[in-house]
């Protein structure tokens, strides 16, 4: 066997070596994202069948976390994190069923809430009063969390409730905006409205946001 021959050959190990690994890792991705997706389902979908009136009446008398700055990427940390926190926050429900959105919805806006459910961006927010603002994260998954924020439409039907009642909402605005455009969250004077908010893609440090708005109808 030739120099040449060796090196050749060598070189066609190490090239099917390489191989092997990324497509180990890729598999392991693939495997982590799904168990991901799996875990988010189960939580959220076990908190909102599970969700009782006396939970809620405790999670409005509690105070909210609204430290926007300390969201945290998404990530199998920081989904593993958002395991050790509580569901105490839970104040009601969102049912958005043309896009399969039925999440449970948290005082506050941190990593654990969007992780758990949809959280309220305001302090104070009122159902039915106002413009109900809420956001969760948008995940590789287009079923999970508020992913399916990519099929709005207008005219579409969102009900959020907190077991005493329900508000319906019909969806007049869905719209892509910067990061920056805070005001799409303030109340508009005569209106009673829902705006629901995530990223245009699940992907850290984008910087647009999908909007959609309802206004109250029942």
């Amino acid at each position: 066997m030739t120099v040449k021959t060796k090196k050749h050959r060598i070189k066609k190990v190490f090239t099917y070596i390489f191989l092997f690994i990324l497509l180990v890792v890729g598999l392991c991705l693939t495997f982590n994202s799904q168990i991901e997706s799996f875990w988010l389902g189960m939580r959220s979908e076990q908190k909102v069948n599970s969700l009782t009136k006396s939970e809620i009446k405790k999670g409005k008398a509690k105070s909210g976390n609204y430290n926007y700055k300390a969201v945290s990427a998404v990530s199998a940390k920081s989904i593993m994190e958002s395991e050790k926190a509580s569901h105490e926050n839970a104040i009601g429900k969102i049912k958005y069923p043309a896009v399969g959105i039925d999440l449970p919805i948290y005082k506050g806006l941190n990593s654990e809430t969007l992780f758990l459910g949809a959280g309220t961006m305001k302090p104070n927010q009122k159902m039915g009063q106002g413009n109900y603002a809420l956001a969760s994260h948008h995940m590789d998954d287009p079923k999970r969390l508020f992913s399916p924020l990519t099929k709005a439409k207008k005219g579409q039907l969102i009900e959020i409730s907190d077991l005493s009642k329900t508000y319906k909402y019909k969806v007049t605005s869905v719209k892509n905006v910067n990061e920056k455009d805070v005001g799409v969250v303030n109340d508009v004077p005569g209106k009673k409205q829902v705006t629901l908010i995530t990223c245009t893609k699940p992907i850290p440090g984008i910087t647009e946001r999908i909007v959609v708005t309802g206004e109250l109808i029942k």
